[in-house]
């Protein structure tokens, strides 16, 4: 029989917060884990460090509480298990962040766009997939290496609900179309070829969507968060796959 690893915040400050139990929780509504083995150095981590590490980690800890080591995140609190390996379903770790209890959604929301952005349904699939496979942690330092974008999984999301209503199938302004990838290197009639795989950071697409083309009508109406901006000049930089 497996020993579950329990997983708790040092002062139980988040379950206290939402008084409210596992067993309470509407888990129908959770994301489904994805159908796969799960890498928690490329896949896993690299989530805790966009969303939690900033406030739980060597130089902030909210609630008493680090998630950046090892060590520090398994080490065990005194007010029940934070989640539970082998049981994604009846984890309060998994039930914050999809946001399952009221007031309690982690990371905590934001009236500053680009920030504290909630964990997509994809990432909440990624986290109940490493906890139901035992939760395994490797020993020693974590070191990650860059994630490998793509137009699909990580370009055409963005686009889909910030660009494809003015530049799309339906409607294609200036000659751009960004919901595919072969219509955003091919660029439009204003500015031609809109990526520069030599130099990304002066790529047209990059200047227009970080707000900071001022030849460009309402320049504001084409800014994407600054997390988003960042995130397609790295697809450029990797060379725009």
């Amino acid at each position: 029989m497996k020993t579950p690893i329990l997983l708790s915040l040092a002062t139980g400050a988040l379950l206290a917060l939402t008084g409210t139990s596992a067993s309470a929780v509407d888990t129908s509504k959770l994301p489904l884990p994805v159908p796969r083995k799960v890498d928690f150095v490329k896949e896993v981590y690299p989530i805790f460090v966009e969303k939690c590490i900033s406030c739980h980690g060597p130089q902030k800890q909210k609630g008493k509480y680090r998630m950046d080591t090892k060590e520090f995140a398994f080490k065990p609190g005194s007010d029940g298990p934070f989640f539970i390996a082998g049981n994604s379903e009846k984890s309060p770790l998994v039930h914050i962040v999809a946001g399952l209890i009221d007031e309690g959604l982690m990371p905590p929301p934001s009236d500053k766009p680009g920030e504290s952005e909630p964990l997509t349904k994809e990432q909440i699939g990624l986290l109940r997939a490493w906890i139901d496979q035992g939760a395994v942690w490797p020993d020693g330092e974590i070191t990650m290496t860059a994630k490998e974008l793509t137009f699909t999984a990580d370009i055409k999301p963005i686009f889909d609900k910030s660009c494809v209503s003015c530049h799309g199938p339906a409607k294609a302004e200036g000659g751009f179309k960004a919901d595919t990838r072969e219509g955003v290197l091919k660029g439009g009639e204003v500015y031609g070829a809109a990526v520069k795989l030599d130099n990304a950071a002066r790529s047209a697409l990059v200047i227009i969507v970080s707000g900071k083309d001022g030849d460009i009508p309402e320049p504001k109406k084409h800014k994407l968060t600054d997390k988003e901006a960042e995130l397609v000049q790295k697809w450029i930089e990797q060379g725009a796959k």
